[in-house]
């Protein structure tokens, strides 16, 4: 009964951080702005989730752990990829709108059909050289996603039948699953901090952080739920400090939400 109702946690947990980057990848979209996110706390969340999911393969852990740190490592290089992707854009746009009246001045003076052309040069250059340099990180997103994938799916489907030394990937999967619970803790902070300075959370999205607060908790109460004994705890003893050290950070983002966003809800009603 225990592990029936772990795995239905798990799977509840999973479906939570399925539609958990949902809602911001919306929000970027619709804002065709990645601004409100912290590139740092995006940084740290995706180191976090590599060294999970090598820790989770090394430990040989839960199906549903692995497919949950697969995910969060996939989603989180989608939402890198995303702010990365719009911040380009911004930057192409500005750039040429800023060159433009140059060129108009530059041609207006001109007596040469041949000599008014060539200012605009530059200008075409450096806008296919952007484009060529957004396909390219395109291309590295997509790439990346599809390697990690293939990658962490065949070494997970390995991990019973490969000889190894049970002390050594014990110690290596332990030091992969603390240092991801490390930089998961530690990840929120860039994004408190950046909330504070501007004294706003506009670009984020609410619904991202409740889903990632009950996929948490459903997390970690499949961990629970599944064995109480001692051993089994200490295993999985960095994936609970993890999951639950975040929850607290996502609560203090929680109220920033609220304090912040309060005086625009007010000025609406007026």
């Amino acid at each position: 009964m225990s592990t029936f109702a772990s795995t239905v946690c798990g799977y509840i947990s999973i479906v939570c951080w399925i539609v958990v980057f949902t809602p911001q990848l919306y929000e970027n979209y619709a804002r065709k702005s990645g601004d409100g996110l912290s590139m740092t706390f995006l940084v740290i969340w995706l180191a976090g989730d590599i060294f999970n999911l090598i820790g989770v393969i090394m430990q040989d852990l839960l199906s549903t752990m692995f497919i949950l740190a697969l995910w969060y490592t996939v989603a989180d290089i989608g939402l890198v990829w995303q702010v990365i992707h719009y911040r380009r854009e911004w930057m192409l746009e500005y750039s040429c709108e800023e060159q433009e009246p140059i060129n108009t001045h530059q041609t207006s003076y001109t007596s040469s059909s041949t000599e008014s052309i060539k200012p605009n040069e530059p200008i075409v250059v450096t806008a296919k050289h952007s484009a060529n340099r957004n396909h390219t990180i395109n291309y590295i997103g997509g790439g990346s996603i599809l390697l990690i994938t293939l990658i962490s799916c065949y070494a997970y489907s390995q991990s019973d039948t490969l000889p190894r030394n049970t002390l050594l990937w014990s110690t290596l999967s332990q030091i992969m699953g603390w240092g991801s619970a490390i930089l998961y803790v530690g990840s929120r902070i860039p994004q408190i901090i950046k909330n504070w300075r501007n004294k706003s959370t506009e670009g984020l999205s609410f619904g991202m952080f409740i889903c990632a607060v009950l996929g948490n908790i459903f997390f970690t109460s499949s961990i629970f739920l599944r064995s109480l004994e001692p051993h089994y705890l200490m295993v999985n003893m960095a994936w609970i400090i993890g999951s639950c050290g975040t929850l607290v950070f996502d609560f203090i983002i929680f109220l920033q939400f609220f304090v912040y966003d309060r005086p625009k809800v007010v000025l609406h009603v007026e």
